[in-house]
C-alpha cells in the first residue's frame, strides 16, 4: 500500500458495521457459521489471487504488501506487488486468515511476526511499550460481502492460527472514528476498536502521530 493511500484511508474511512453497533447496515447480518477460515499458503494462493484480482489489486494495487516492505524496499518492488506477495507466500513468509463463503475467499486478516511485517514500526518509538510478538495488520472484505461479519471471522481465525503457532503478544491497529460522522469509503483497513475489544484486546494508545490509528494488544496462549 502506498503511504499516500494509507494516509487517505486513515483520514477518510467509513465505519464498517462489523463490530460497530453505530453503523447502518446495507445487508442483513449473516451468521458466522456460514464461513470457514483457512490459512493463506501455496494451496490457497489461487483463491486469494482471484479475490485480489476482482478488486484490482486492492488499495491501488498493493496486494496486501505494505506492511511486508521495509521503507528501503518500497521503490524496489513498486509495480511488482503481486510478484512479491506470491514469492513471500511460496516461502511461507506471508500469513493471513482467509474467510471462505463456499469455494470463494470473501475477506482476510493479515497477521505475522515482526520479521515478516516490519513496515510502519516507527510508531512504537513514541510509546513506552515493547514491540509485540505478532501483528494483525490488515483486513479486506469483498465488496459484495461487507457488513456480514467477515472481518470478525477473519480476526477470530487469525488468533486461532497464532495460538496454534505458539501464541504470544498480539497487536492490532483499529481505526478510531468519532461517532456520528460520515466517511467516504466503506472499508477500514485496520478494523474497528469494538471488534478488537470483543476479542479481549486492550488499548495501548494512538499509533505514532495519528490520533485515529490505535494500538490494541492481547496475550494469546499457545496451544
Amino acid at each position: 500500500m502506498d503511504v499516500r493511500v494509507l494516509k487517505k484511508l486513515t483520514t477518510t474511512l467509513s465505519v464498517d458495521s462489523e463490530g460497530d453497533s453505530e453503523s447502518r447496515t446495507k445487508h442483513p447480518r449473516q451468521s458466522a457459521a456460514r464461513y470457514s477460515v483457512r490459512e493463506l499458503g501455496s494451496s490457497t494462493w489461487p483463491d486469494f489471487e482471484r479475490m485480489v484480482e476482482k478488486h484490482n489489486g486492492v488499495w491501488g494495487g498493493c496486494w496486501c504488501t505494505f506492511f511486508h516492505l521495509a521503507p528501503s524496499e518500497h521503490k524496489q518492488w513498486s509495480g511488482k506487488h503481486r510478484e512479491y506477495k506470491k514469492k513471500l507466500v511460496r516461502a511461507n513468509r506471508s500469513h493471513a486468515a482467509l474467510v471462505y463463503d463456499g469455494p470463494d475467499v470473501v475477506g482476510w486478516c493479515q497477521f505475522g511476526p515482526l520479521v515478516e511485517l516490519p513496515g510502519r514500526m516507527r510508531g512504537y518509538g513514541d510509546m513506552d511499550v515493547s514491540p509485540p510478538d505478532w501483528r494483525t495488520t490488515c483486513f479486506f472484505v469483498d465488496r459484495d460481502h461487507r457488513r456480514e461479519g467477515v472481518a470478525r471471522a477473519a480476526l477470530e481465525g487469525a488468533l486461532r492460527f497464532i495460538a496454534a503457532k505458539g501464541g504470544g503478544t498480539v497487536d492490532g491497529y483499529p481505526i478510531a472514528l468519532p461517532k456520528g460522522k460520515k466517511y467516504s469509503n466503506s472499508f477500514i483497513w485496520g478494523g474497528t476498536e469494538s471488534m478488537y475489544l470483543n476479542q479481549g484486546f486492550r488499548p495501548l494508545g494512538p499509533f505514532g502521530t495519528s490520533n485515529r490509528v490505535m494500538v490494541m494488544r492481547k496475550v494469546v496462549r499457545g496451544r
